[in-house]
């Protein structure tokens, strides 16, 4: 249970924060600036911003530890990684170049695939609900990864790799339903 919760309050805090971190940020525009953006050394929500990533990723690892049972060893480890990934984004901002990148692709595949893996082991309806959510994620990442320019602008393609992901986790922190 207190595995769950941890997803829950890791996913909303990450979500509320960007979003103030996205009002704070003068001219920051959510279709053509980079989340990483909000995080940059120059920018004026760096020090939020990164807190808040790094705190996204410490609370998934706590989760991926006390859910493995339920996850399964492979689920769990998939999700620590996943939030390893989330830690470095926060340690290396945008401006650390490959650190970041190698940390944000880590975050953003690892996190997609967790939830598709959540979603098998839970099972009924969230079986579906998993791998459409993970599928948005890696189809909207594939895009991502080359720039693909979409009406969604950069950094809304962006979003549409990252929100499924988090939505999925409250989601699922907030079933009571037992894993099959």
């Amino acid at each position: 249970m207190l595995g769950k919760i941890l997803l829950v309050l890791g996913s909303l805090q990450f979500i509320v924060v960007m979003l103030i971190a996205e009002q704070l940020y003068p001219g920051y525009n959510p279709m053509y600036n980079y989340i990483s953006d909000l995080g940059a050394l120059k920018a004026p929500t760096s020090t939020l911003f990164n807190t808040s990533v790094i705190l996204l990723g410490l609370l998934g690892l706590a989760a991926a530890t006390l859910l493995r049972k339920e996850l399964g060893s492979l689920g769990a480890a998939i999700l620590a990684i996943a939030a390893m990934g989330a830690v470095g984004v926060g340690i290396f901002p945008e401006d650390y170049g490959t650190p970041h990148g190698v940390s944000a692709l880590i975050a953003f595949l690892f996190g997609a695939i967790t939830v598709i893996i959540m979603g098998f082991r839970k099972g009924g309806i969230y079986k579906l609900l998993g791998i459409a959510m993970g599928a948005i994620s890696l189809v909207a990442l594939m895009l991502f990864i080359p720039r693909t320019q979409t009406p969604l602008g950069i950094g809304g393609l962006e979003r549409l790799i990252v929100y499924p992901v988090l939505l999925y986790f409250i989601r699922y922190g907030l079933s009571r339903q037992k894993t099959r």
